[in-house]
């Protein structure tokens, strides 16, 4: 079954946070991960972003963990949306198969 990590973050404009998003996406393409990205546009959280990020499955999610760790690329991208955004939250989720 699918594992996502669904992320809330909170800061930087659309500008800003789409062609870091855009490299982070093509980071995690190579390593087999899916990305993607959306901006809240109503309620109390208008401007924020939600981010869902996939694993194939358990077994995937533990073997890239360490591999992004060691990634420089991605530790990079990390590094500069630090700049500008906050993770406000993390969630682990498995997808069920319907």
């Amino acid at each position: 079954m699918t594992i996502s990590a669904i992320s809330h973050y909170r800061g930087g404009t659309i500008e800003i946070v789409a062609p870091v998003a855009r490299r982070l996406k093509a980071a995690y393409v190579k390593h087999g991960i899916g990305y993607r990205l959306s901006r809240f546009e109503t309620g109390p959280n208008a401007g924020d972003w939600f981010v869902v990020v996939t694993f194939a499955d358990q077994t995937t999610y533990e073997k890239l963990g360490p591999a992004i760790a060691q990634d420089h690329e991605c530790q990079q991208i990390f590094a500069e949306i630090a700049k500008f955004a906050s993770r406000i939250s993390r969630e682990m989720v498995v997808d069920l198969d319907l």
